[in-house]
């Protein structure tokens, strides 16, 4: 097709008035290669702050600058085709959701239209918002199938791409429509998906549908929307809470997108019994809502035994497997966190205030590797918790300290010395990492005080709590927090 002619298409179909065409919307209770006194200390915050969580900001309406997508330029308006296209709905496509938005286009077309017809449903790339969000990027991020008169629902791919000055239409997020025949009228169904993350906030799209004949003439077009929603981020990407009760039920409390909701998490949901015959359970690896994470459990008679996840959120814990015997020499057990990519290890506090190093293998028949030891004076802590990349501490006095991962490792020695966090945090009865999070944090604390109350604490860097957030009453029901 001749560019002038593309061009004057382009141009009629953006300046069409989209009203004309687009009918309304349908409408709690979760070494230090030295001695800890004689290590290296630097200050980094004050004790625990309180501090409320605000909502993000709402998303901005498409504007034309240097570093977006510049809005298409004005040119000189055609004949406008005197075919019709009537859009019958507007698709709400959430994002995750596999089964999308449905449309429906019919055309009315032109006395005499004859020979085969294309058809191509098109967004005006200047919507999209900045920061990466480019044409190809979204097109990418979508999937549809499409019947042409009520035949067979086909896959139909979108396209995306830049405005090299051939082809105008090359820059807008597009989706080519199976070939069709000339009739009185043509029907197009279109089923429309998006993945998580295709925009970064809900957003009506306007755009249009324009049918061509073979020679690329257009003989009929209309305005077009999706209603794109953003929708609630994938388990995966959802941390998730276990809570033991005094009477050695375990529950989940599964995390929420809490970009999307102010309550932390969904209702809790039961695991099972039995699980007061442990004294100690270690969390081995970020836990998520889908199933992900292991867990070590020290039962009353010194065996560990480790916990393999499913990856299903309903059963996350397959039958445990039996480690070994004569655990109970330790007096404290944790786990690194891996929130940098690093695997999960487990550390062991022994009677005289040692700490051993415990690599975890990913091996179910033998999980860990013999132990290597960290370093002494550990008994000066009673807690020790995964934070960051590597643990939190809080000493007899109530000081938390922070203990960040090296970068090189060497097996003896895995933590940088200590920096304090700050004082008052003996107000707290349990203290656990956790990747359920206030706006997305990506690794964050979760503590409960004497009143049963659960407080968050999202990062301040990465080895540091920052301000606390108020979850809720209740907690003090759960004997163990992980």
């Amino acid at each position: 097709m001749p560019t002038s002619r593309l061009l004057a298409v382009s141009a009629a179909a953006v300046l069409m008035p989209l009203a004309l065409a687009a009918p309304a919307l349908a409408g709690t209770p979760g070494t230090p290669g030295t001695t800890p006194a004689t290590a290296a200390t630097t200050t980094a915050t004050a004790a625990p702050s309180t501090t409320t969580a605000t909502a993000p900001a709402a998303p901005q309406g498409p504007k034309a600058t240097d570093g977006g997508h510049a809005a298409p330029d004005a040119q000189a308006q055609p004949a406008v085709p005197t075919g019709v296209v009537t859009q019958s709905q507007v698709p709400q496509v959430t994002a995750g959701q596999p089964n999308g938005g449905f449309t429906q286009f019919t055309v009315r077309l032109p006395e005499g239209t004859t020979g085969p017809l294309s058809a191509l449903l098109a967004f005006e790339p200047y919507q999209l918002p900045p920061a990466g969000y480019t044409p190809s990027r979204v097109a990418a991020a979508l999937h549809s199938s499409c019947s042409v008169n009520g035949g067979p629902y086909r896959a139909c791919g979108w396209l995306g791409g830049v405005d090299d000055g051939d082809d105008p239409l090359a820059g807008y997020v597009r989706l080519p429509m199976p070939a069709a025949d000339a009739g009185t009228t043509l029907t197009y169904r279109v089923q429309i998906s998006a993945d998580y993350g295709t925009l970064p906030a809900d957003q009506l799209l306007h755009g249009w549908l324009r049918v061509s004949d073979a020679d690329g003439n257009a003989v009929a077009v209309g305005s077009a929307q999706v209603q794109y929603l953003k929708g609630e981020a994938p388990a995966g990407r959802r941390g998730v809470l276990y809570a033991r009760d005094t009477a050695g039920v375990l529950w989940r409390y599964e995390g929420n997108d809490t970009t999307q909701s102010t309550e932390p998490f969904k209702p809790r949901a039961r695991i099972g019994d039995g699980w007061n015959a442990y004294t100690a359970i270690v969390p081995l690896g970020a836990q998520s809502a889908a199933a992900t994470g292991d867990l070590l459990a020290r039962d009353k008679d010194g065996v560990l035994w480790y916990y393999v996840h499913t990856g299903d959120p309903a059963r996350p814990f397959a039958p445990r497997v039996r480690v070994g015997a004569g655990w109970n020499i330790y007096t404290a057990l944790s786990a690194t966190s891996d929130s940098t990519g690093r695997h999960a290890d487990l550390v062991a506090r022994d009677q005289d205030g040692n700490l051993w190093r415990y690599r975890a293998t990913g091996n179910t028949g033998a999980p860990l590797t013999g132990r290597v030891l960290v370093g002494a004076g550990w008994n000066a802590y009673t807690a020790i918790t995964p934070y960051g990349d590597g643990v939190v501490a809080r000493d007899a006095s109530g000081v938390l300290w922070s203990y960040g991962a090296r970068l090189t490792d060497n097996g003896d020695d895995p933590f940088e010395p200590r920096v304090k966090v700050g004082a008052g945090w003996n107000v707290y009865t349990a203290l656990s990492r956790s990747n359920v999070g206030y706006n997305a944090a990506p690794d964050s604390l979760i503590a409960r005080d004497a009143a049963g109350r659960l407080w968050w604490y999202g990062q301040k860097s990465a080895h540091i709590p920052g301000g606390r957030t108020y979850v809720g009453a209740g907690w003090n029901i759960y004997s163990v927090i992980f």
